[in-house]
């Protein structure tokens, strides 16, 4: 009678997963859910460009002109109201990556899915 050694990988009777699978699984979700964050921030901060692009009419010397506007007067104003514009930042830059995440819903639940991702080659 000959005996199988034990397999390190998943078995199909008891569908357990060996620690080495768990761990590249773990990795797997890590990387997918880092590249959602990282590509739903940079939208949140393509906002910011596209609002100071709107704002000097669509063209780079308008788009300077305000940023240097802005950096100029945040510069001169005391510290107490560069904390609260700090703040007013923080709580828009939240906002809007909310509003950016609710948007990217359908592939953050991709993320969260167990199927595995679409391969694209």
């Amino acid at each position: 009678m000959a005996v199988e050694p034990v397999s390190r990988h998943r078995t199909a009777a008891t569908g357990r997963l060996s620690l080495r699978e768990v761990v590249a699984e773990l990795c797997y979700f890590t990387l997918r859910l880092s590249g959602w964050l990282a590509l739903t921030l940079l939208t949140t901060f393509g906002l910011y460009a596209v609002f100071f692009m709107a704002l000097g009419a669509f063209s780079a010397e308008g788009f300077f002109a305000h940023l240097a506007n802005l950096s100029v007067r945040f510069g001169e104003a005391e510290p107490a109201r560069q904390v609260i514009f700090v703040r007013q930042l923080a709580l828009v830059t939240l906002v809007l990556f909310l509003i950016v995440s609710a948007a990217r819903y359908r592939s953050l639940a991709a993320v969260f899915s167990a199927d595995p991702a679409p391969r694209k080659d």
